[in-house]
């Protein structure tokens, strides 16, 4: 299964918070931003150890390829987490690598 497989295969269309298609389609250089409410003690302490510290490298600029290489993970598993993540509405998907670095 790919990465961008395991994107589309975790979502209904009833339950997308992010443009799953558009998603998918970045693969391994998507990008995405932690939410400012995702950085809350409360909610970081909630959260299991790893999914922390993927949460905490999500800054609008690292990739999951930059994450997995950042934290020594197979880029699936950084994949399994941002899909919990993005469940729980703690991240959100900006889009491309190659998109966002083209925004003057």
């Amino acid at each position: 299964m790919t990465i961008a497989n395991l994107f589309v295969a975790n979502y209904s269309s009833s339950q997308a918070l992010v443009d799953v298609e558009g998603m998918a389609q970045q693969g391994i250089h998507a990008i995405f931003r932690a939410r400012s409410v995702a950085k809350t003690p409360r909610i970081l302490n909630q959260i299991e150890r790893r999914e922390r510290a993927i949460l905490l490298l999500m800054d609008g600029k690292r990739t999951l390829q930059d994450v997995a290489r950042l934290t020594r993970r197979h880029e699936l598993e950084i994949a399994w987490i941002l899909v919990h993540l993005l469940e729980r509405g703690y991240i959100e998907f900006l889009g491309a690598e190659e998109d966002i670095n083209n925004i003057p």
